[in-house]
């Protein structure tokens, strides 16, 4: 005999014998089941057998008279799929609907039924949660950073079985955002209308598919940046304490999409460059004498924060990337006086802006930055976190921007998140549907996603991909006889182009 764990294997694993002709039916029907073609389909599939195993695979939704009153709430449900911006010719099979009227079925055709209800259980969670798009990252753009905010299957058999509400069970699974329900609404109105499917309403699913990939809690506090607007709120309870403009990434800089906690906020910072300017920008200045690095007070330091003279360094032979290139804070500090630091994968953060980048804030497209999101009125948001996160009053706020040393460093206690977000439909709070440029050209590629179109979906460049640095490119960078110069990535330009594009351009 000897413990569980004694025993051979085969004898362990061996599931319980069916009591009843129907529970051996639906062990068959088990069996027969697909392995799936994707990870969440077999992951669906283990977890039907995991969950009517320890039943002894006695059927739950259909007996010998056909659907119980729970599984015809279920089915019901998903037969208006549509409603909630889901496809129910996705879901709803024919199977699944002749069993509405079925009656005197055979255990085999109940065993069917039986799957055939399960199965679309979970498919329809598994949507309801963002699973049509299950990588965006991967499928539509690395700027992406989101993914569906699924259940476990497991859970959610559990679940629908333990409601009292089979039909409101799956109602509750699609997003609580009020925001989602406000979209929702419109929506319902186009197909009143029967027109579900004009410009308008596919700008109102795409934005609702994106709230199926948002944070169920968002925070008590928080802050949301929407990159369509150009916008920032800062978001208490149901209350907004704060709406400003942002700037945002250029179109071939965007800033991602993506939330994080925010976890210190640094007055009078110093700018760390990353890679990407260190070798497309400053690279090429450095091997015609560093114009840049005197111009905007830039120094250079190895790795664990040793200073080291650049002018002496021989750039042709010498891998920028591995040195940090900082500016202290200083009268042109490109990142102003304010950095809200959210570390994550794509080096981006919110910060003030140099006085003579202000009339940014007052154009209408405000995509200038490299990724980084630029700030209007920082004290204001300074004061709002620190107050919500540290119980400081404004005369606390001020003393530490005024009096504290450079690059003082307020860490949180990360309660306060940051959001980045895509969204080109909005509703008010009087109904107003507002809507937005698709100014990154993320709402096509979702649309043409949901429609199945994935080969017409352009994603664009990679922007996590290492940034590459040739060193035996150097003379060429450095400038040809024609006195024109090349960057590490082969556009030319005449000399002080370069100069020109990074002063424009500079700032995260």
């Amino acid at each position: 005999t000897g413990t569980l764990a004694e025993r051979p294997a085969a004898e362990a694993a061996t599931p319980p014998t069916p009591a009843t002709p129907a529970a051996a039916a639906v062990q068959s029907r088990i069996k027969a089941l697909a392995p799936g073609a994707t990870d969440e389909d077999r992951g669906e599939r283990a977890a039907i057998e995991a969950f009517y195993e320890p039943r002894n695979f006695e059927p739950l939704w259909v007996g010998e008279a056909g659907p119980t009153p729970a599984a015809r709430a279920a089915i019901e449900e998903i037969q208006r799929a549509d409603e909630w911006g889901l496809r129910a010719r996705d879901l709803a099979t024919p199977g699944l609907k002749a069993l509405l009227t079925a009656t005197n079925l055979a255990p085999d055709a109940a065993a069917t039924g039986e799957l055939e209800i399960a199965q679309a259980i979970l498919k329809y969670g598994r949507y309801a949660r963002g699973g049509r798009i299950i990588h965006p990252a991967e499928q539509l753009s690395s700027y992406l950073d989101r993914r569906p905010q699924l259940l476990k299957p497991e859970a959610i058999l559990q679940g629908i079985v333990a409601a009292p509400d089979a039909g409101a069970y799956l109602r509750g699974l699609h997003p609580q955002h009020p925001q989602f329900e406000r979209l929702r609404q419109k929506y319902l109105a186009h197909m009143k209308k029967g027109s579900g499917e004009n410009l308008e309403a596919r700008k109102i699913l795409v934005n609702m598919e994106q709230w199926r990939w948002m944070p169920a809690d968002l925070g008590s506090v928080y802050i949301w940046n929407n990159i369509p607007e150009f916008l920032q709120r800062v978001v208490k309870g149901n209350e907004v304490l704060r709406t400003e403009r942002i700037v945002v990434g250029e179109l071939g800089k965007q800033t991602p999409v993506f939330t994080r906690p925010l976890r210190r906020i640094v007055f009078k910072p110093t700018w760390i460059v990353p890679d990407s300017i260190k070798v497309n920008e400053l690279w090429p200045s450095l091997l015609r004498g560093g114009g840049l690095m005197r111009k905007w007070a830039l120094e250079v330091q190895t790795k664990d924060g040793k200073s080291v003279n650049w002018r002496t360094m021989d750039w042709t032979k010498t891998d920028i990337r591995e040195y940090d290139v900082i500016q202290p804070n200083g009268p042109q500090s490109v990142m102003g006086k304010f950095k809200f630091s959210f570390p994550n994968q794509h080096t981006v953060f919110m910060h003030d802006t140099l006085p003579r980048d202000k009339y940014m804030f007052n154009v209408a497209q405000r995509t200038y930055s490299h990724g980084c999101i630029r700030v209007r009125n920082p004290m204001q948001l300074a004061e709002l976190v620190l107050q919500a996160e540290k119980g400081w009053d404004v005369d606390k706020v001020a003393r530490e921007m005024n009096d504290g040393p450079l690059n003082n460093t307020i860490e949180l206690d990360r309660r306060v998140f940051v959001h980045i977000t895509y969204f080109t439909a909005l509703v008010t709070d009087d109904g107003k549907l507002e809507t937005f440029r698709d100014v990154y050209g993320h709402e096509k590629r979702i649309a043409l996603a949901l429609d199945g179109k994935w080969n017409e979906i352009r994603k664009g460049r990679d922007h996590l991909a290492p940034v590459q640095l040739d060193l035996t490119s150097a003379d060429r960078v450095r400038g040809s006889e024609d006195g024109s110069v090349e960057t590490p990535n082969g556009k030319k330009g005449k000399k002080g182009a370069i100069e020109d594009l990074f002063s424009t351009l500079f700032g995260g």
